[in-house]
């Protein structure tokens, strides 16, 4: 839904400042359009005579960014503000120039944004030490209250913590499928994300393109993750459920990983079962931990064995990696046949030439050089004290013909404990972007005062963090990274 407000020319030109075109260039009225389903964007639309072309900015806020639409029917122009703080005062100078006329025509708009949706928050407290050193990507990710089923929403920040979009509202379901995960902006602009166990396509108004219910896949959820392939067709995380005999301990309830592939029409083309290619009799300390996962069909809780938690895909080798925190292992998949190539971690398939394993990992990311990126939250390792655990961002190169493996980086901040989620992805600068989720101040209480946090690390640089923003004490995020622009703006 939108709202329509209209300022007549006659009060737009009494405040016209600087030189004038010999004729006038707007014609007609300037319509002011608010969308109701996001405060944050708002157009201006108006007539312009045949040669003139217009600008808009922001007066209060040059963070605010404006793009040309395509004209609309009737063939008026339309310029999009991306960026407006919500439910404040604006003025906006509507700048109109013409190659067959000199100077140009200057006018100035004032509106109020709507009020913003629910979970907004204005600004994050940011620690940049060198400015300059901080590249010039925004930082989209999601933002949930800890313990809480009313997440606050997702957010794209800039360089100095102000909001610069925003989506927010309420779940349709409870617990973990009521986050917003599996982020990522679309070469087209869009988001696409899972909550709710729904594969979502979402453009910048808030508005759903694309909704794929898991169920009617024919699976029993969605979770964790989700990315696009180049085919267009989309790849997510569900689950697989089986009761597995082990002998002298009874049989039990077991949930591993179902990897499924569909079309944008809703139909599966390619499934991976965990159950088919690892052996049930892996199991780390978690299998009897407190993370359980409920099977919808019968109510009845599993043991969460493999517990995967992120996705990429290389076109390069039609080959996906999914990180599985629950075998301490990311695993390369060869696309076409669902074999595994090969286990990467504690017993897998490489020898570890230097370094140390990583422990509980996510989000793989491969770089420009052939290495691999991840986040090791560094908890679940062996004989490890968890008030001795820490958690990192780590690099690693593989040489998949002699099966090595070797740590070649790692970032240097004081230790710390991330104790579930956390991401690592390069920035377009070459920095790193990672997210450490639910900090506990105190190892031995996890929950207690827990925090997240995304720093912005220079390799070159000691210390690397170049930027920290902190997020509110008991804020929770699964996913942040680096976009090199707004939400609703295509890649040029």
């Amino acid at each position: 839904m939108r709202r329509i407000s209209t300022i007549a020319i006659v009060s737009i030109a009494s405040l016209a400042c600087s030189a004038q075109a010999d004729e006038p260039l707007l014609l007609g009225e300037v319509e002011i359009l608010h969308h109701e389903t996001q405060p944050m964007v708002v157009d201006l639309c108006f007539a312009l005579s045949a040669d003139a072309t217009a600008a808009a900015r922001v007066r209060d806020d040059p963070g605010v960014l404006s793009a040309r639409l395509e004209p609309l029917d009737d063939g008026r122009d339309c310029v999009r503000l991306r960026g407006l703080a919500p439910g404040l005062d604006h003025e906006v100078e509507l700048t109109l120039t013409a190659a067959t006329q000199p100077g140009e025509e200057l006018h100035t708009l004032e509106f109020t944004t709507l009020a913003p949706l629910p979970g907004y928050i204005e600004s994050f407290t940011v620690d940049a030490p060198d400015p300059s050193a901080v590249d010039g990507d925004y930082r989209l990710f999601d933002l949930s209250t800890l313990l809480s089923d009313e997440p606050l929403g997702v957010f794209a920040v800039d360089a100095q913590g102000v909001t610069r979009w925003h989506l927010g509202h309420a779940p349709q379901s409870v617990g973990l499928s009521a986050l917003w995960t599996g982020l990522s902006l679309r070469e087209t602009g869009e988001l696409l994300l899972v909550r709710d166990d729904a594969a979502l396509i979402v453009d910048e108004l808030g508005v759903e393109q694309l909704r794929i219910e898991a169920a009617a896949l024919g699976v029993p959820g969605f979770h964790h993750d989700i990315l696009e392939l180049p085919s267009g067709n989309l790849v997510a995380l569900s689950f697989s459920f089986r009761d597995i005999d082990y002998g002298p301990e009874g049989v039990l309830p077991v949930a591993g990983d179902l990897i499924v592939e569909f079309t944008p029409a809703g139909e599966v083309v390619w499934l991976w079962d965990s159950f088919d290619h690892l052996e049930v009799n892996r199991r780390v300390e978690d299998f009897w931990g407190s993370f359980v996962i409920v099977n919808p069909e019968t109510g009845v809780e599993h043991h969460d064995w493999t517990h995967a938690n992120g996705l990429v895909y290389e076109p390069s080798r039609d080959e996906l990696l999914v990180s599985l925190r629950h075998q301490d292992w990311i695993l390369a998949l060869d696309h076409a046949t669902g074999q595994i190539r090969w286990r990467l971690g504690p017993e897998g398939d490489f020898g570890l030439s230097a370094g140390t394993w990583f422990w509980h990992q996510h989000s793989p990311q491969w770089q420009p050089d052939g290495s691999l990126l991840l986040y090791d939250n560094g908890i679940g390792a062996p004989e490890l004290p968890v008030e001795e655990a820490r958690s990192r961002v780590v690099r690693y190169e593989l040489d998949t013909a002699s099966m090595s493996a070797a740590q070649v980086w790692q970032d240097d901040a004081a230790p710390f404990l991330s104790t579930v989620a956390g991401d690592a992805d390069r920035s377009s600068g070459g920095h790193v972007l990672a997210l450490d989720s639910l900090i506990a101040l105190d190892p031995l209480d996890p929950f207690g005062g827990a925090y997240m946090r995304i720093r912005e690390l220079d390799p070159a640089r000691s210390p690397m963090a170049a930027w920290t923003l902190t997020g509110p004490v008991g804020g929770f995020a699964y996913r942040a990274v680096p976009i090199d622009r707004l939400v609703g703006a295509p890649r040029e």
